[in-house]
């Protein structure tokens, strides 16, 4: 008898042990969620009289696209805002080089295909190293915000987190007015912000060093990333002659290295491959 007891109550404990489980998996499914995380980086400036360029993010959303059924029975496309983030943040841009990321947030949003972030800028600010400071127009910031698309589109999967890099040119978005060799000679900035987003699951990176001989790095080199013509993304070396370049879709590049009293060095074919890290370094020699 005590042993049908005992093997009862084993059985008894298997059983809620399974169900509990079961509902676990049955809740996860229902949640139908999975993580996004979005990180900041910048393309740097090459002023070396900008201190630190500002920007006041109050407003992150993302868009998805849903089929609704109309009164006359057919489907269409209906795009909806989902809020990510509401508050402040004040970033210096310059502070994410090489690299360097910011995280804006990490949050379980609704499983679905995401195509388009958009950014509300309050305020941006450019402050030179003598301490002048040039307030900027926001083109749409923090009315409509700043629209930034994904391609390809972003798909959240149930209980998958999904990193998003969004990649601020801060040499193309900060264009200065006047000239740019004397902080006396610059009269101001236009604010015309060029981001984009890039998916970190399916980019890789580019990194190395920039040397003017086997011992001797070259700081503040520019090393660009060229695409049909145009300059794709950018860098400038540290003090250690090191530079990163982040969130490359994976493909072949052509790249440049230059700095002034330097011949241009110039490197056709760069391979990129999905999360992974491709050295590319540059021996520069002096005109």
């Amino acid at each position: 008898m005590k042993n049908l007891v005992k093997a009862s109550m084993m059985l008894l404990a298997v059983f809620l042990l399974v169900t509990n489980a079961c509902n676990k998996i049955d809740d996860s499914e229902k949640s139908g969620k999975g993580r996004l995380v979005i990180k900041l980086t910048d393309a740097p400036f090459p002023v070396n009289l900008v201190d630190q360029t500002l920007v006041t993010i109050d407003k992150i959303e993302i868009r998805s696209k849903v089929s609704v059924e109309t009164a006359e029975g057919e489907t269409e496309d209906e795009t909806i805002y989902t809020v990510l983030f509401e508050g402040e943040k004040v970033i210096n841009l310059l502070d994410l080089q090489n690299g360097i990321t910011e995280e804006l947030l990490s949050m379980d949003i609704d499983a679905g295909s995401y195509d388009l972030i958009r950014l509300h800028v309050t305020s941006s600010e450019v402050i030179l190293k003598d301490g002048t400071s040039f307030d900027l127009t926001i083109p749409g910031g923090n009315s409509s915000g700043i629209k930034i698309k994904i391609s390809p589109e972003l798909d959240i999967e149930s209980g998958i987190e999904s990193e998003v890099l969004l990649d601020f040119d801060v040499s193309k978005s900060f264009v200065v007015q006047g000239n740019m060799n004397t902080p006396a000679g610059i009269k101001g900035f236009l604010f015309k912000p060029v981001i984009r987003a890039i998916h970190q699951n399916i980019s890789g990176i580019i990194e190395g060093t920039v040397f003017e001989n086997e011992t001797t790095p070259v700081a503040e080199a520019h090393v660009q990333i060229i695409v049909a013509d145009t300059v794709f993304s950018s860098a400038i070396t540290d003090a250690t002659g090191s530079y990163a370049l982040i969130g490359l879709p994976a493909g072949n590049y052509k790249m440049v290295c230059e700095k002034e009293s330097y011949t241009t060095v110039l490197v056709d074919l760069v391979t990129v491959k999905v999360k992974e890290t491709t050295i590319q370094d540059f021996l520069l020699i002096k005109e």
